[in-house]
Protein backbone atom coordinates (compact mmCIF):
# COMPACT_ATOMS: atom_id res chain seq x y z
CA UNK A 1 0.00 0.00 0.00
CA UNK A 2 2.93 2.40 0.67
CA UNK A 3 3.76 1.53 -2.54
CA UNK A 4 0.66 2.27 -4.60
CA UNK A 5 0.31 5.76 -2.64
CA UNK A 6 4.04 6.98 -3.15
CA UNK A 7 3.73 5.92 -6.87
CA UNK A 8 0.53 8.48 -7.10
CA UNK A 9 2.95 10.91 -6.94
CA UNK A 10 2.29 11.45 -2.78
CA UNK A 11 4.48 12.00 -0.48
CA UNK A 12 4.04 9.21 2.54
CA UNK A 13 5.79 9.42 6.17
CA UNK A 14 5.86 6.07 7.77
CA UNK A 15 6.57 6.14 11.36
CA UNK A 16 7.30 2.56 12.84
CA UNK A 17 5.86 2.46 16.47
CA UNK A 18 6.40 -0.85 19.45
CA UNK A 19 2.89 -2.44 19.94
CA UNK A 20 3.53 -5.74 20.82
CA UNK A 21 3.04 -4.43 25.19
CA UNK A 22 -0.44 -4.70 26.11
CA UNK A 23 -0.06 -1.85 28.72
CA UNK A 24 -2.59 0.55 27.77
CA UNK A 25 -0.64 3.14 29.66
CA UNK A 26 1.77 3.17 26.88
CA UNK A 27 -0.82 5.09 24.19
CA UNK A 28 0.72 8.26 24.58
CA UNK A 29 4.16 7.39 23.99
CA UNK A 30 3.03 5.41 21.10
CA UNK A 31 1.01 8.10 19.33
CA UNK A 32 3.79 11.14 20.47
CA UNK A 33 6.52 8.64 18.44
CA UNK A 34 4.22 8.70 15.78
CA UNK A 35 3.66 12.38 15.44
CA UNK A 36 7.59 12.79 15.89
CA UNK A 37 8.28 10.86 12.99
CA UNK A 38 5.59 13.68 10.96
CA UNK A 39 7.22 16.46 12.68
CA UNK A 40 10.94 15.12 12.02
CA UNK A 41 9.51 14.55 8.79
CA UNK A 42 8.59 18.24 8.12
CA UNK A 43 11.70 19.09 9.23
CA UNK A 44 13.90 17.57 7.12
CA UNK A 45 11.87 17.49 4.00
CA UNK A 46 8.98 20.40 4.58
CA UNK A 47 9.71 22.05 1.12
CA UNK A 48 8.71 19.28 -0.42
CA UNK A 49 5.48 19.09 1.21
CA UNK A 50 2.41 20.64 0.37
CA UNK A 51 1.07 20.84 3.90
CA UNK A 52 -2.20 22.18 3.21
CA UNK A 53 -3.66 18.98 1.78
CA UNK A 54 -2.95 16.38 4.36
CA UNK A 55 -4.01 12.65 4.23
CA UNK A 56 -3.74 10.28 7.55
CA UNK A 57 -4.06 6.62 6.93
CA UNK A 58 -4.02 3.28 9.72
CA UNK A 59 -4.96 0.12 10.03
CA UNK A 60 -5.95 -1.26 13.33
CA UNK A 61 -3.74 0.17 15.95
CA UNK A 62 -2.40 2.94 13.48
CA UNK A 63 -5.99 3.49 12.27
CA UNK A 64 -7.04 4.21 15.54
CA UNK A 65 -3.90 6.47 16.17
CA UNK A 66 -4.76 8.07 13.30
CA UNK A 67 -7.49 10.25 14.61
CA UNK A 68 -5.14 11.99 17.29
CA UNK A 69 -2.30 12.30 14.90
CA UNK A 70 -5.29 14.31 12.51
CA UNK A 71 -5.86 16.30 15.32
CA UNK A 72 -2.64 17.21 16.30
CA UNK A 73 -2.14 17.83 12.91
CA UNK A 74 -4.90 19.71 11.58
CA UNK A 75 -5.92 21.89 15.12
CA UNK A 76 -2.74 22.06 16.52
CA UNK A 77 0.28 22.73 13.70
CA UNK A 78 -2.31 24.11 11.14
CA UNK A 79 -1.75 21.46 8.63
CA UNK A 80 -4.35 20.65 5.73
CA UNK A 81 -6.52 23.96 5.42
CA UNK A 82 -7.08 23.00 1.79
CA UNK A 83 -8.41 19.65 2.37
CA UNK A 84 -7.86 17.30 4.89
CA UNK A 85 -8.65 12.86 4.29
CA UNK A 86 -8.86 10.26 7.05
CA UNK A 87 -9.07 6.58 5.89
CA UNK A 88 -9.53 4.42 8.54
CA UNK A 89 -9.44 0.06 8.47
CA UNK A 90 -10.71 -1.98 11.06
CA UNK A 91 -9.71 0.28 13.81
CA UNK A 92 -8.76 -0.73 16.95
CA UNK A 93 -9.73 0.88 20.60
CA UNK A 94 -8.92 4.81 20.11
CA UNK A 95 -7.30 6.75 22.82
CA UNK A 96 -6.32 10.35 23.15
CA UNK A 97 -9.61 11.90 21.46
CA UNK A 98 -12.01 13.09 23.73
CA UNK A 99 -15.94 13.30 23.20
CA UNK A 100 -16.00 16.93 22.72
CA UNK A 101 -12.90 16.50 20.02
CA UNK A 102 -14.97 14.29 18.30
CA UNK A 103 -18.02 16.72 18.02
CA UNK A 104 -15.41 19.59 17.02
CA UNK A 105 -13.50 17.71 14.18
CA UNK A 106 -12.06 19.33 11.69
CA UNK A 107 -14.89 20.02 9.41
CA UNK A 108 -12.78 20.04 6.00
CA UNK A 109 -12.20 16.47 6.84
CA UNK A 110 -13.00 13.54 4.28
CA UNK A 111 -13.74 10.02 6.13
CA UNK A 112 -13.81 6.65 5.38
CA UNK A 113 -13.78 3.99 7.93
CA UNK A 114 -13.65 0.48 6.46
CA UNK A 115 -13.63 -2.79 7.97
CA UNK A 116 -13.24 -6.25 6.43
CA UNK A 117 -16.05 -9.23 6.67
CA UNK A 118 -13.72 -11.66 8.34
CA UNK A 119 -11.45 -9.63 10.31
CA UNK A 120 -11.28 -11.78 13.36
CA UNK A 121 -9.35 -9.45 15.83
CA UNK A 122 -11.26 -6.19 15.86
CA UNK A 123 -14.98 -5.44 16.31
CA UNK A 124 -16.67 -3.48 13.84
CA UNK A 125 -18.45 -1.99 16.37
CA UNK A 126 -15.53 0.41 17.14
CA UNK A 127 -15.00 1.22 13.40
CA UNK A 128 -19.05 2.05 13.73
CA UNK A 129 -18.79 4.13 16.91
CA UNK A 130 -15.89 6.39 15.34
CA UNK A 131 -17.97 6.46 12.34
CA UNK A 132 -21.15 7.75 14.29
CA UNK A 133 -19.09 9.88 16.47
CA UNK A 134 -17.11 11.80 13.98
CA UNK A 135 -19.63 15.08 13.64
CA UNK A 136 -18.96 15.20 9.93
CA UNK A 137 -21.72 16.01 7.60
CA UNK A 138 -23.35 12.43 6.07
CA UNK A 139 -22.11 13.51 2.57
CA UNK A 140 -18.74 13.49 3.94
CA UNK A 141 -17.79 10.61 5.24
CA UNK A 142 -18.91 6.90 4.52
CA UNK A 143 -18.99 3.29 6.09
CA UNK A 144 -17.65 1.01 3.72
CA UNK A 145 -17.19 -2.99 4.77
CA UNK A 146 -14.94 -5.17 2.55
CA UNK A 147 -16.77 -8.49 1.27
CA UNK A 148 -14.48 -11.71 1.04
CA UNK A 149 -15.18 -14.01 -1.93
CA UNK A 150 -14.11 -17.29 -3.73
CA UNK A 151 -14.18 -18.56 -6.52
CA UNK A 152 -12.69 -20.22 -9.65
CA UNK A 153 -9.85 -21.70 -7.36
CA UNK A 154 -9.54 -18.24 -5.60
CA UNK A 155 -9.60 -17.65 -1.56
CA UNK A 156 -10.07 -13.53 -1.18
CA UNK A 157 -10.43 -13.17 2.40
CA UNK A 158 -10.97 -10.03 3.39
CA UNK A 159 -9.34 -10.46 6.97
CA UNK A 160 -7.77 -8.59 9.57
CA UNK A 161 -4.29 -8.34 7.47
CA UNK A 162 -6.19 -6.90 4.48
CA UNK A 163 -4.28 -5.73 2.18
CA UNK A 164 -1.56 -8.79 3.01
CA UNK A 165 1.43 -6.85 1.06
CA UNK A 166 1.68 -9.76 -1.29
CA UNK A 167 0.32 -10.42 -4.57
CA UNK A 168 -2.13 -7.67 -5.22
CA UNK A 169 -5.94 -8.96 -5.91
CA UNK A 170 -9.32 -7.18 -6.52
CA UNK A 171 -9.54 -6.92 -2.36
CA UNK A 172 -7.06 -4.88 -2.30
CA UNK A 173 -6.76 -2.75 -5.06
CA UNK A 174 -10.17 -1.89 -5.93
CA UNK A 175 -11.68 -2.34 -1.93
CA UNK A 176 -8.84 -0.29 -0.42
CA UNK A 177 -6.05 1.90 -3.00
CA UNK A 178 -9.16 2.83 -5.31
CA UNK A 179 -11.09 4.11 -2.68
CA UNK A 180 -7.97 5.62 -1.23
CA UNK A 181 -7.25 7.25 -4.01
CA UNK A 182 -10.55 8.82 -4.76
CA UNK A 183 -10.69 9.87 -1.72
CA UNK A 184 -7.48 12.30 -1.80
CA UNK A 185 -8.43 13.06 -4.63
CA UNK A 186 -11.75 14.63 -3.30
CA UNK A 187 -10.25 15.59 -0.32
CA UNK A 188 -6.95 17.81 -2.22
CA UNK A 189 -8.68 18.53 -5.88
CA UNK A 190 -12.89 18.45 -4.98
CA UNK A 191 -13.19 16.16 -7.71
CA UNK A 192 -16.90 14.80 -8.08
CA UNK A 193 -15.92 11.45 -9.78
CA UNK A 194 -13.91 11.01 -6.41
CA UNK A 195 -16.52 11.95 -4.20
CA UNK A 196 -18.59 9.24 -6.13
CA UNK A 197 -16.18 6.47 -5.35
CA UNK A 198 -15.36 7.39 -1.75
CA UNK A 199 -18.09 8.39 -0.91
CA UNK A 200 -20.82 6.99 -2.50
CA UNK A 201 -23.11 5.83 -0.13
CA UNK A 202 -23.62 2.40 -1.86
CA UNK A 203 -23.79 3.59 -5.23
CA UNK A 204 -22.67 1.30 -8.18
CA UNK A 205 -19.70 3.62 -9.01
CA UNK A 206 -18.28 3.10 -5.20
CA UNK A 207 -19.15 -0.85 -4.81
CA UNK A 208 -18.03 -1.89 -8.11
CA UNK A 209 -14.96 -4.42 -7.57
CA UNK A 210 -14.19 -5.46 -11.21
CA UNK A 211 -15.25 -8.81 -12.90
CA UNK A 212 -13.71 -12.58 -12.77
CA UNK A 213 -12.12 -13.75 -15.54
CA UNK A 214 -15.72 -15.55 -16.61
CA UNK A 215 -17.27 -12.07 -16.53
CA UNK A 216 -19.04 -12.89 -13.32
CA UNK A 217 -18.77 -9.46 -11.03
CA UNK A 218 -16.76 -9.69 -8.09
CA UNK A 219 -18.67 -9.78 -4.75
CA UNK A 220 -18.91 -5.68 -4.47
CA UNK A 221 -18.28 -3.63 -1.15
CA UNK A 222 -20.99 -2.74 0.95
CA UNK A 223 -20.97 1.24 1.56
CA UNK A 224 -23.02 4.16 2.67
CA UNK A 225 -23.97 5.64 6.22
CA UNK A 226 -26.20 3.40 7.64
CA UNK A 227 -24.23 0.36 7.74
CA UNK A 228 -25.77 -2.22 10.67
CA UNK A 229 -22.93 -4.56 12.05
CA UNK A 230 -24.68 -8.11 12.68
CA UNK A 231 -21.76 -10.03 14.06
CA UNK A 232 -21.79 -10.97 17.61
CA UNK A 233 -19.17 -9.54 19.87
CA UNK A 234 -17.68 -12.68 20.98
CA UNK A 235 -16.55 -13.33 17.44
CA UNK A 236 -13.67 -10.68 17.96
CA UNK A 237 -10.78 -11.10 20.03
CA UNK A 238 -10.91 -7.30 20.71
CA UNK A 239 -14.70 -6.78 21.25
CA UNK A 240 -16.68 -3.27 21.55
CA UNK A 241 -17.49 -1.90 24.73
CA UNK A 242 -20.29 0.70 24.14
CA UNK A 243 -19.90 4.00 25.53
CA UNK A 244 -22.83 5.72 24.13
CA UNK A 245 -25.90 6.21 26.75
CA UNK A 246 -29.50 5.62 25.64
CA UNK A 247 -32.80 8.12 25.71
CA UNK A 248 -36.10 8.29 24.81
CA UNK A 249 -38.01 10.97 22.39
CA UNK A 250 -41.20 11.20 22.60
CA UNK A 251 -44.20 13.84 21.23
CA UNK A 252 -44.32 16.68 23.65
CA UNK A 253 -47.99 16.70 23.80
CA UNK A 254 -48.46 13.43 25.02
CA UNK A 255 -45.56 11.95 25.75
CA UNK A 256 -45.92 8.28 24.56
CA UNK A 257 -43.64 6.63 22.87
CA UNK A 258 -46.10 4.76 20.13
CA UNK A 259 -47.23 8.14 18.42
CA UNK A 260 -44.04 8.63 17.29
CA UNK A 261 -42.86 11.72 16.02
CA UNK A 262 -43.43 13.82 12.99
CA UNK A 263 -41.32 16.55 10.78
CA UNK A 264 -41.84 19.78 12.14
CA UNK A 265 -43.62 18.22 15.43
CA UNK A 266 -42.80 18.89 19.11
CA UNK A 267 -40.49 16.46 20.61
CA UNK A 268 -39.10 15.96 23.99
CA UNK A 269 -36.21 13.36 24.78
CA UNK A 270 -35.13 11.68 28.32
CA UNK A 271 -31.97 10.90 28.96
CA UNK A 272 -28.88 11.27 31.46
CA UNK A 273 -26.03 14.02 31.29
CA UNK A 274 -27.60 16.08 28.20
CA UNK A 275 -26.57 19.53 29.24
CA UNK A 276 -24.74 20.50 32.69
CA UNK A 277 -28.04 22.79 34.01
CA UNK A 278 -31.45 23.60 32.64
CA UNK A 279 -31.82 26.40 30.08
CA UNK A 280 -34.21 27.64 28.30
CA UNK A 281 -34.07 29.17 24.23
CA UNK A 282 -35.15 33.41 24.91
CA UNK A 283 -34.52 34.57 21.33
CA UNK A 284 -36.99 34.48 18.65
CA UNK A 285 -34.77 32.35 16.25
CA UNK A 286 -34.69 28.92 17.47
CA UNK A 287 -30.78 27.77 17.97
CA UNK A 288 -29.22 24.23 16.94
CA UNK A 289 -26.75 24.75 19.84
CA UNK A 290 -28.01 25.75 23.42
CA UNK A 291 -25.87 25.30 26.65
CA UNK A 292 -23.77 23.38 24.46
CA UNK A 293 -25.68 20.70 23.88
CA UNK A 294 -27.36 20.04 19.79
CA UNK A 295 -29.47 17.10 19.02
CA UNK A 296 -29.09 15.27 15.43
CA UNK A 297 -32.12 13.57 13.89
CA UNK A 298 -31.29 10.54 11.62
CA UNK A 299 -34.31 10.04 8.89
CA UNK A 300 -34.66 6.43 7.04
CA UNK A 301 -32.95 7.44 4.14
CA UNK A 302 -29.86 8.33 6.37
CA UNK A 303 -30.21 12.09 6.47
CA UNK A 304 -28.76 13.94 9.61
CA UNK A 305 -30.53 16.90 10.40
CA UNK A 306 -29.40 19.19 13.48
CA UNK A 307 -32.79 19.86 15.54
CA UNK A 308 -34.14 23.52 16.81
CA UNK A 309 -34.16 23.45 20.47
CA UNK A 310 -36.12 25.41 22.99
CA UNK A 311 -34.98 24.01 26.18
CA UNK A 312 -31.89 21.54 27.89
CA UNK A 313 -31.27 20.15 31.16
CA UNK A 314 -29.40 17.16 32.34
CA UNK A 315 -32.41 14.83 31.47
CA UNK A 316 -34.47 16.80 29.61
CA UNK A 317 -34.04 18.37 26.29
CA UNK A 318 -36.93 19.84 24.09
CA UNK A 319 -36.85 20.04 20.07
CA UNK A 320 -38.52 20.42 16.82
CA UNK A 321 -37.84 17.35 14.59
CA UNK A 322 -36.29 18.88 11.57
CA UNK A 323 -38.51 20.02 8.33
CA UNK A 324 -37.93 17.22 5.54
CA UNK A 325 -37.08 14.20 7.71
CA UNK A 326 -38.91 11.27 6.24
CA UNK A 327 -40.81 8.98 7.45
CA UNK A 328 -39.57 5.28 8.53
CA UNK A 329 -37.33 4.50 11.14
CA UNK A 330 -34.89 6.89 12.65
CA UNK A 331 -32.31 7.76 15.23
CA UNK A 332 -32.31 10.68 17.79
CA UNK A 333 -28.56 11.69 19.20
CA UNK A 334 -27.64 13.93 21.57
CA UNK A 335 -24.24 15.77 21.80
CA UNK A 336 -23.35 17.68 25.56
CA UNK A 337 -20.98 20.28 25.59
CA UNK A 338 -18.14 17.90 26.66
CA UNK A 339 -19.05 16.29 23.87
CA UNK A 340 -20.86 13.00 25.32
CA UNK A 341 -23.28 10.81 23.52
CA UNK A 342 -26.58 10.11 23.90
CA UNK A 343 -28.85 8.05 21.34
CA UNK A 344 -32.08 5.95 20.99
CA UNK A 345 -34.51 4.69 17.91
CA UNK A 346 -37.25 7.08 17.22
CA UNK A 347 -40.59 6.34 14.81
CA UNK A 348 -41.08 9.00 12.10
CA UNK A 349 -44.39 9.21 10.06
CA UNK A 350 -45.65 11.87 8.09
CA UNK A 351 -48.32 12.55 10.87
CA UNK A 352 -48.49 11.63 14.48
CA UNK A 353 -51.52 13.48 16.12
CA UNK A 354 -51.27 14.34 19.74
CA UNK A 355 -53.11 16.68 21.78
CA UNK A 356 -51.87 19.26 24.80
CA UNK A 357 -53.05 19.02 28.13
CA UNK A 358 -52.85 21.81 30.42
CA UNK A 359 -51.25 20.11 33.11
CA UNK A 360 -48.61 19.44 30.09
CA UNK A 361 -48.54 15.76 31.11
CA UNK A 362 -50.93 14.27 28.70
CA UNK A 363 -53.79 13.58 30.29
CA UNK A 364 -56.57 15.62 31.94
CA UNK A 365 -58.23 18.77 30.89
CA UNK A 366 -57.65 20.49 27.37
CA UNK A 367 -55.18 22.98 26.44
CA UNK A 368 -58.42 24.59 25.40
CA UNK A 369 -59.92 27.96 24.70
CA UNK A 370 -63.08 28.82 23.75
CA UNK A 371 -64.37 31.47 20.90
CA UNK A 372 -68.11 32.39 20.88
CA UNK A 373 -69.29 34.14 17.23
CA UNK A 374 -72.60 36.17 18.48
CA UNK A 375 -75.20 36.98 16.04
CA UNK A 376 -74.47 40.53 15.83
CA UNK A 377 -71.10 39.42 14.51
CA UNK A 378 -69.02 39.64 17.98
CA UNK A 379 -66.08 37.07 18.73
CA UNK A 380 -65.73 36.49 22.20
CA UNK A 381 -62.54 34.10 23.62
CA UNK A 382 -63.52 32.46 27.16
CA UNK A 383 -61.72 30.49 29.68
CA UNK A 384 -62.28 26.26 29.02
CA UNK A 385 -59.93 26.04 31.86
CA UNK A 386 -58.51 27.27 35.73
CA UNK A 387 -56.15 26.43 37.59
CA UNK A 388 -56.78 25.06 40.99
CA UNK A 389 -54.21 26.09 43.66
CA UNK A 390 -55.19 23.56 46.30
CA UNK A 391 -55.65 20.68 44.12
CA UNK A 392 -52.75 21.59 41.84
CA UNK A 393 -54.20 21.05 38.87
CA UNK A 394 -55.71 22.60 35.61
CA UNK A 395 -59.65 22.09 35.71
CA UNK A 396 -62.24 22.02 32.94
CA UNK A 397 -64.40 25.22 33.45
CA UNK A 398 -68.07 25.18 31.69
CA UNK A 399 -68.62 25.78 28.09
CA UNK A 400 -72.75 27.18 27.26
CA UNK A 401 -73.77 25.84 23.93
CA UNK A 402 -76.91 26.55 25.11
CA UNK A 403 -77.72 29.38 23.11
CA UNK A 404 -78.92 28.39 19.85
CA UNK A 405 -78.17 31.88 18.25
CA UNK A 406 -74.48 31.48 19.19
CA UNK A 407 -72.39 29.78 17.25
CA UNK A 408 -69.33 27.73 20.30
CA UNK A 409 -65.93 27.05 18.70
CA UNK A 410 -63.69 24.70 20.58
CA UNK A 411 -59.64 25.59 20.26
CA UNK A 412 -57.55 22.74 20.89
CA UNK A 413 -53.64 22.45 20.91
CA UNK A 414 -51.25 19.64 19.52
CA UNK A 415 -48.59 19.08 17.23
CA UNK A 416 -47.93 15.98 14.62
CA UNK A 417 -50.54 16.74 12.90
CA UNK A 418 -49.92 19.68 10.22
CA UNK A 419 -48.92 17.42 7.28
CA UNK A 420 -52.65 15.67 7.33
CA UNK A 421 -53.61 14.01 4.06
CA UNK A 422 -56.65 16.56 3.89
CA UNK A 423 -59.23 17.98 6.29
CA UNK A 424 -61.98 15.56 5.59
CA UNK A 425 -59.85 12.94 7.25
CA UNK A 426 -59.88 14.08 10.46
CA UNK A 427 -62.59 13.40 12.78
CA UNK A 428 -63.08 14.46 16.01
CA UNK A 429 -65.80 13.29 19.09
CA UNK A 430 -66.65 15.32 22.45
CA UNK A 431 -68.85 13.36 24.81
CA UNK A 432 -68.43 10.40 21.95
CA UNK A 433 -70.12 12.91 19.47
CA UNK A 434 -69.13 13.41 16.11
CA UNK A 435 -68.45 17.73 15.73
CA UNK A 436 -67.21 19.44 12.74
CA UNK A 437 -63.95 19.47 12.57
CA UNK A 438 -63.21 23.49 10.71
CA UNK A 439 -59.14 23.83 10.85
CA UNK A 440 -56.34 21.91 11.96
CA UNK A 441 -52.51 22.97 10.93
CA UNK A 442 -49.91 25.29 11.57
CA UNK A 443 -50.93 27.35 14.69
CA UNK A 444 -48.79 29.91 12.97
CA UNK A 445 -47.19 31.81 16.10
CA UNK A 446 -45.08 28.90 17.60
CA UNK A 447 -42.97 26.72 15.57
CA UNK A 448 -44.08 22.86 15.57
CA UNK A 449 -47.77 23.71 17.61
CA UNK A 450 -50.57 22.62 15.64
CA UNK A 451 -53.86 23.86 16.66
CA UNK A 452 -57.55 22.50 16.02
CA UNK A 453 -60.84 24.32 15.79
CA UNK A 454 -64.43 22.30 16.35
CA UNK A 455 -67.71 23.61 16.20
CA UNK A 456 -69.63 22.87 19.09
CA UNK A 457 -73.37 21.26 18.64
CA UNK A 458 -76.40 22.78 20.87
CA UNK A 459 -76.91 19.20 20.91
CA UNK A 460 -74.07 18.69 23.73
CA UNK A 461 -75.62 21.08 25.94
CA UNK A 462 -75.73 19.38 29.90
CA UNK A 463 -73.32 16.51 29.52
CA UNK A 464 -70.79 17.76 31.85
CA UNK A 465 -67.08 16.60 31.86
CA UNK A 466 -66.51 15.05 28.33
CA UNK A 467 -64.10 13.25 26.92
CA UNK A 468 -62.27 14.70 23.11
CA UNK A 469 -60.75 12.59 21.25
CA UNK A 470 -59.17 13.54 17.51
CA UNK A 471 -58.21 11.01 14.50
CA UNK A 472 -56.14 12.34 11.93
CA UNK A 473 -55.17 10.37 8.91
CA UNK A 474 -56.73 7.20 11.33
CA UNK A 475 -54.36 7.67 13.94
CA UNK A 476 -56.07 8.60 17.21
CA UNK A 477 -54.72 11.01 19.72
CA UNK A 478 -54.51 10.79 23.34
CA UNK A 479 -57.94 11.45 25.66
CA UNK A 480 -58.86 14.54 27.33
CA UNK A 481 -61.41 16.37 29.05
CA UNK A 482 -63.83 19.57 28.81
CA UNK A 483 -66.58 20.37 30.58
CA UNK A 484 -69.79 21.04 28.48
CA UNK A 485 -72.81 23.25 30.53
Amino acid sequence: MISHIVSRGNALVFAPYQIVSGDASLNKKRYDTIFAAYEEAVRRYGESFDLRRVAFAGHSYGASASLSMAWRGVVDKGWGEKGVALFLMAPWYYAEMSLKQFVNFPPQTKLIVEVFDNDEICDHRIAKEIFDRINLPSSEKDFVILNSEKRLGYDMKASHGTPSGGEINALDYYGIYRLFDALTDYSFNNSIAGKSIALGNGQPEQKFMEPWPDGAPVRPLTAGDCIGVTRSQISFLFPYFPSTMGLTTVSSADFKTETGLAPESLATAWGTNFSLYPLANDNPVLPWELNGTAVRVRDSACVDRLAPLFFVSPTQVNYLVPAGTLPGAGTVTIFNETGAISSGPTSIKNVAPALFSADSNGQGAAAASVLRLKPDGKLQYEKAIEYSLGQGRYNTLPIDVSDKNDQVFLLLFGTGLRYRSALSNITALVGGIPVEVLYAGAQGDFPGLDQINLRLPGTLSGRGEVDVVLSVDLQKTNTLKVQIR
